[in-house]
């Protein structure tokens, strides 16, 4: 039995058209900051819709992306003495990262030594002090008020140098725990890296640490992975260590395969009205993010959008060719609710008014006019304005 397709994820779409983040070029190429002469990024709507191939319950949208990093983090208690590695330094696991500095705790440890030892000759000289008193103690025979008087005293000198010793055996027991301690450290003073892969970034004066405090960011060595997203109705109907088949949105025929790794439902996100643009009755459900891990990358560019087919079979497919056709979370409105999508026009953002007609839930889509399969779409976002520059395959040719 199929599965209900969930909401067409095209979180790439939304990092590369969400404005401001190409520069001057296009998937593959460096990532620009937001300025001036930043541009927005636009695509045909024939490929945002996959046109010539179809669509089945079956398929998800997925976008390739980097894969997971790993943070590790400098202790603000001890002095950093070496850094091993540098930006874009490929590492294997156990990889020597950085160093701290031991002096100072072999200091400690030394001057340590010193207190035990001044300890154990503390104990010596009361326990010397107890024999001569013991002493003392057994020559009274008498039973006088003074033997008495001075039998209990000697007995509470006894009973004083006794917790003394135990003090002393206290203080011998944490500062040998702290010995230890800082053998340990001594030890561990070389941070290893715990995966395989490229450092990305290393916090310095002028490349600071991060708001989580990490001090080295390591991208797993393999470099990409395909992100999608599920909602709370349909969560179920995916599994961790599924296998799956990605197909190219333009060639249908070119195919990677992968598996399911992750499903993270800690991770969700409430989308009412929200930056997806949907004005769907699905738009107020939860959505939760799901990674596969490729079998092989070859041949894909990060930020690509992917067809991603859970499950086997024959299944009646909806054909994007043959009419226009728009996700619904392309889709903006004014204040006055008219629908409307942001297009390039001689490298300008524009605003074009649209009609919407009929809406597919399961495949979140609008069949539309006012606008044709070639025009240049934009994903939109809030702080857009009309007049801003865009970039597109076709217009950067």
């Amino acid at each position: 039995m199929k599965k209900k397709i969930v909401a067409l994820v095209l979180i790439a779409a939304l990092a590369i058209g969400a404005g401001f983040v190409w520069k001057s070029g296009l998937i593959g190429k460096k990532i620009a900051n937001s300025d001036d002469s930043s541009e927005i990024y636009a695509i045909s709507l024939a490929d945002i819709m996959g046109e010539g191939s179809g669509y089945t319950p079956d398929v998800f949208m997925g976008v390739v992306e980097g894969q997971e990093s790993t943070s590790i983090t400098k202790s603000s208690e001890r002095e950093l003495d070496n850094i091993f590695v540098s930006e874009g330094d490929i590492v294997e696991k156990g990889t020597p990262l950085f160093s701290y500095k031991t002096e100072s705790l072999e200091a400690e440890n030394t001057q340590y030594g010193f207190d035990i030892e001044g300890y154990k000759l503390s104990i010596d000289d009361y326990n010397r002090q107890i024999t001569k008193l013991q002493s003392d103690y057994d020559k009274i025979k008498g039973q006088t008020d003074k033997d008495k008087a001075d039998r209990e005293d000697i007995q509470n000198q006894i009973t004083g140098l006794n917790t003394d010793i135990a003090i002393a055996n206290n203080s011998i027991e944490q500062t040998t725990a702290k010995i230890e301690e800082n053998n340990k450290k001594i030890g561990n003073s070389t941070v290893t890296s715990p995966v395989a892969g490229t450092i990305t970034k290393i916090a310095d004066d002028t490349n600071p640490y991060t708001t989580d405090g990490s001090f080295i960011t390591i991208l797993g060595s393999k470099e990409m992975r395909v992100k999608g997203q599920i909602n709370e109705q349909n969560v179920w109907a995916i599994n961790v260590d599924e296998p799956v088949t990605l197909r190219s949105r333009v060639d249908k025929t070119q195919t990677w395969t992968g598996t399911i790794t992750k499903i993270d439902t800690e991770s969700k996100q409430e989308n009412n009205n929200d930056s997806y643009g949907s004005s769907s009755s699905d738009s107020s459900s939860t959505k939760y993010p799901f990674y596969i891990t490729l079998d092989n990358s070859e041949g894909l560019m990060m930020g690509q959008h992917l067809y991603i087919e859970i499950g086997a079979g024959d299944t009646s497919e909806m054909d994007f060719s043959d009419g226009t056709y728009i996700y619904d979370y392309y889709i903006a409105y004014d204040e006055e609710g008219n629908p409307f999508v942001w297009v390039s026009k001689k490298g300008k953002l524009c605003k074009q008014p649209i009609e919407l007609g009929e809406y597919y839930d399961t495949e979140m889509v609008y069949s539309v006019s006012g606008i044709s399969n070639d025009d240049l779409i934009a994903y939109p976002m809030e702080d857009y304005t009309e007049g801003m520059k865009t970039v597109s395959s076709i217009e950067g040719e």
